[in-house]
């Protein structure tokens, strides 16, 4: 435990401390468990084995009765539900971390640079770092933002005009310069983007996203009034809609939001070709000394930057699969212990069979069907467990995947695979046995 801690508290996000290993609690607790594990586990073949009769043992008449055997079947169908529904929630976990992955985010993130400013002199010099940054043929676009993507954005309360009237909003919203749309390929589905080629119509413009238009029944938007603050602040016409997109992320809701335009903004996006990379990073980090040559040049993809938001969900995957590894491995040692005490128990069987022909596949077949009927019980038992289980758990999500048939048949199929490589070895080392050892007399 003092060993695996430092890996446990960077897994969990904690900050345990090996010296709470020596608390009161954990120290009187340990020898605790110790006992009662002991007196649990030792107390059924102590009840078991006190029931033989002295003379009957010495006569070697010992009688296996049903119960004791029903007993560990009933162990073997509890450890295996657990396994399977840990199957099942371990494949729905790791398909939702896919799901929010591969869904369509509204903006296109491939081959994109986030570069930091860290304060209003930074960005004052931002004109002249875009100017230079264009030169580069494998440099597309660079815009600029006060909103990183995927991490929310302010609030603000709006005057936006309504089929009734002026009306007072809360919406979201966010400040960006020229080519921001163009950069990150979110869509114009209505009206015109910020444009330099017009400073009057960008300057007095706004866009909203299509949800915003639902939220406030346009039927036109283009046209329509934004107002904020008093009479230095916002006094804007709606000159765009633009496509939804995932501003707050994929664990919430599109919400309603409004790009408006200022030049300075602190985050640089930079669009890359996708050609020549290590150059192109090269050639930004060279403009970007020239204009800031006290500042040092760190910068990250943004995709990887929007998938920081998926880390909670990653780790829960990597749990998920080391606890299901866990329970299987546990499973699969009773089940191996079974398979080794029922193999001895049928040792005559199986000798009088292979001395009347029986074949190695008969004989494999004879001993792992019936751990396969145990096994297929439990998947009948776990299966709508898990499902419910899981099913509950993906209500937390706004968007998530669902709990699909060949979802549920892949991880019976696994666990039927698991349990039939489990106990294939036992019986097949009882086929390969000389039959006339196990019909010997003793």
């Amino acid at each position: 435990m003092i060993v695996l801690l430092p890996k446990f508290n960077l897994l969990a996000g904690k900050s345990f401390s090996p010296g709470i290993l020596y608390s009161p609690v954990v120290l009187i607790s340990i020898p605790g468990i110790v006992i009662k594990t002991g007196i649990f586990c030792g107390s059924y073949p102590a009840l078991f084995l006190s029931r033989f009769s002295p003379a009957t043992v010495l006569k070697g008449n010992i009688t296996h009765g049903s119960a004791g055997s029903l007993f560990r079947k009933i162990l073997v169908v509890i450890q295996f539900s657990i396994s399977v529904a840990m199957i099942v929630c371990t494949l729905v976990v790791f398909r939702q971390l896919n799901y929010f992955r591969n869904k369509d985010q509204g903006f296109d993130q491939k081959n994109v640079l986030s570069l930091q400013l860290n304060d209003r002199t930074m960005t004052r010099k931002y004109p002249l770092l875009k100017q230079m940054l264009l030169e580069n043929q494998d440099i597309k676009h660079v815009t600029s933002t006060n909103t990183p993507m995927g991490e929310g954005s302010g609030q603000l309360v709006f005057n936006v005009e309504t089929d009734q009237g002026m009306s007072q909003r809360g919406i979201n919203f966010s400040v960006v310069d020229h080519d921001y749309v163009e950069t990150l390929g979110i869509m114009i589905v209505q009206g015109l983007d910020f444009r330099q080629d017009m400073p009057s119509d960008t300057l007095n413009g706004v866009l909203v996203n299509e949800t915003f238009v639902k939220r406030m029944g346009w039927s036109d938007p283009i046209g329509r009034k934004i107002e904020a603050g008093d009479e230095n602040t916002l006094r804007a016409r709606v000159a765009g809609v633009i496509a939804d997109y995932h501003q707050t992320g994929m664990y919430n809701e599109i919400e309603s939001l409004l790009p408006a335009y200022r030049e300075f903004n602190n985050i640089l996006n930079i669009k890359l070709s996708g050609r020549n990379t290590e150059q192109t990073i090269a050639y930004i980090e060279s403009k970007w000394k020239e204009v800031f040559p006290d500042q040092p040049f760190t910068y990250t993809y943004l995709s990887e930057r929007f998938n920081l938001q998926f880390e909670s969900d990653e780790k829960r995957v990597l749990i998920f699969t080391m606890f299901t590894i866990l329970a299987i491995l546990i499973a699969c040692l009773g089940l191996f212990g079974l398979a080794s005490y029922m193999v001895e128990q049928r040792t005559k069987e199986i000798g009088i069979r292979k001395v009347y022909g029986a074949s190695e596949s008969v004989v494999i077949t004879l001993i792992s069907r019936e751990f396969l009927i145990l096994v297929a019980v439990s998947i009948i038992i776990a299966v709508p467990a898990a499902y419910l289980i899981i099913s509950d758990w993906l209500e937390n999500y706004v968007y998530r995947t669902s709990v699909s048939v060949p979802l549920l048949l892949l991880a019976a199929g696994l666990t039927l695979a698991i349990t039939f490589i489990t106990v294939s070895y036992k019986a097949y080392q009882a086929s390969a046995m000389n039959p006339a050892n196990a019909i010997r007399i003793e």
